[in-house]
């Protein structure tokens, strides 16, 4: 048998390393076990393995170096294995995209990188939506929706179909809609986080600082300003944050000059 994690490659196609530093989740997917790389570990990190495989013999045994053994290595989904459809739940992907502001009943929905290729997918939509929306409209009405479709794809001559199902949740849960282009929604979203969720240095660098080591990394920065801010930062416009190390002492600098140079554009 040939061994598939080796210390040495002739040739280089994908780089995990450098994934990483753009800030890329990287993840390597086997039948017998699932890998993930990240800034914390120079190796790779193991964290799930499949139902019945052994750790030490079918696993560690065939690689040519050591990997990191997360604490809390789970056992992969046994639906993989089965011989039968998955019925795999995506709600968590738009639960993701979506940010509720309670003080003014107000939604915001990001769509970028959802797309819709057939009915299903519409299905799968409406019912995820419909499942976020019911407990909000539930407790205070029907809710203000703003929606960014830059970067949304929908299969031409499902329009109306799409144009149904949101007509039907508008009716049920809407109070009003608007619905911007990608740097429209940008600059909506960030004025409401800056109106009612001032942010405090010391408490999200932490936030940031995933590692806990003192320095925010690119990578760190990059998923710690998509999550707090809604940006999508570009690898020229990090390169551009990150010249010179990030602590806390030029931290709040960093985010300013983030706002205020990429945030609005």
């Amino acid at each position: 048998k040939v061994k598939k994690f080796v210390n040495e490659v002739y040739e280089i196609t994908f780089s995990g390393a450098e994934a990483v530093r753009r800030g890329q989740k990287v993840y390597y997917i086997t039948e017998r076990c699932v890998f993930r790389k990240t800034a914390a570990h120079d190796v790779l990190e193991l964290i799930e393995i499949a139902p019945g495989v052994d750790l030490e013999k079918d696993v560690l045994g065939q690689m040519e170096f050591v990997p990191v053994i997360s604490q809390d290595v789970k056992i992969m989904d046994r639906r993989f294995f089965r011989d039968e459809k998955m019925n795999v739940d995506l709600l968590g992907s738009l639960t993701e995209r979506c940010t509720y502001h309670d003080d003014d009943h107000l939604l915001f929905i990001d769509l970028f990188g959802v797309s819709l290729q057939n009915s299903e997918d519409i299905d799968w939509f409406s019912r995820s939506l419909d499942h976020i929306l019911q407990p909000i409209t539930k407790n205070k009405g029907p809710v203000d929706i703003i929606a960014s479709y830059d970067g949304f794809d929908l299969r031409s001559g499902l329009e109306e179909s799409y144009a149904n199902a949101l007509k039907d949740l508008e009716q049920r849960h809407y109070k009003s809609v608007k619905r911007y282009s990608g740097s429209a929604f940008r600059q909506s979203l960030l004025r409401k986080k800056s109106s009612i969720e001032p942010w405090n240095a010391n408490v999200m660098f932490r936030s940031f600082d995933e590692n806990s080591n003192g320095v925010v990394s690119p990578e760190e920065l990059l998923r710690g300003v998509r999550k707090s801010f809604g940006l999508r930062l570009k690898q020229g416009e990090l390169d551009a944050l990150c010249k010179e190390e990030i602590t806390l002492r030029n931290f709040s600098e960093v985010i300013t000059k983030c706002l205020s140079d990429f945030g609005t554009k």
